[in-house]
């Protein structure tokens, strides 16, 4: 499968991630044999699977003349960081939602961590409520969107934690791909791939 014609993408993150034995991991659970896509490796405001996805949805926001990206997710969402970072390294503004999921939390919960990086990137950020379900975050996302379409801006949605279309899915995709070629080049066998 080649998803580099049909579907607009934009680089991200620097792959092909390295494929790796782990030899202690291995010896703790008295084998198989474990090894590790080190996704962690891509680079991406620290790094994380999920560059692979805002590949997909940054290209696709660009496609439609996308000038700044609205996403949410949790306080310490990593979704939500990276988002800003892919936004931020493509020129494009950025708005995230952040949810306070919890309400026993500490004052500092929500100052460091990805939300004092989030600051620090220069995102516009906007708090929703305790308790709120996933689509309500979505259509708060939404309903923002047409304000800033009002304002002669040109937004881009990516759904919480980047899983309500398809996009993201393209990521993991060509990640199954890289570690069916570091198989192949390595000369490996496995008999099972987690993804």
């Amino acid at each position: 499968m080649n998803l580099d014609v049909p579907f607009p993408s934009v680089s991200l993150s620097h792959t092909p991630t390295p494929l790796e034995k782990m030899p202690h991991l291995t010896a703790v659970m008295s084998g198989p044999e474990i090894w590790i896509k080190r996704d962690d490796c891509t680079g991406l405001a620290m790094g994380g699977n999920k560059a692979r996805q805002l590949e997909y949805y940054v290209g696709q926001a660009l496609q439609h003349g996308a000038d700044i990206l609205l996403t949410t997710g949790a306080v310490q969402s990593n979704h939500v960081r990276m988002t800003i970072a892919a936004a931020r390294k493509m020129g494009m503004k950025v708005e995230v939602q952040l949810e306070k999921r919890v309400s026993d939390r500490l004052p500092q919960y929500y100052d460091s961590g990805n939300p004092m990086l989030m600051k620090i990137m220069g995102a516009k950020i906007h708090h929703y409520p305790v308790g709120e379900d996933e689509d309500g975050a979505d259509n708060a996302l939404y309903e923002r969107a047409e304000v800033l379409k009002t304002e002669g801006a040109t937004p881009y949605v990516i759904p919480l934690s980047g899983m309500h279309t398809p996009y993201g899915a393209l990521g993991y995709v060509k990640a199954a791909e890289e570690i069916l070629q570091q198989i192949a080049q390595m000369n490996l066998t496995f008999d099972a791939i987690v993804l």
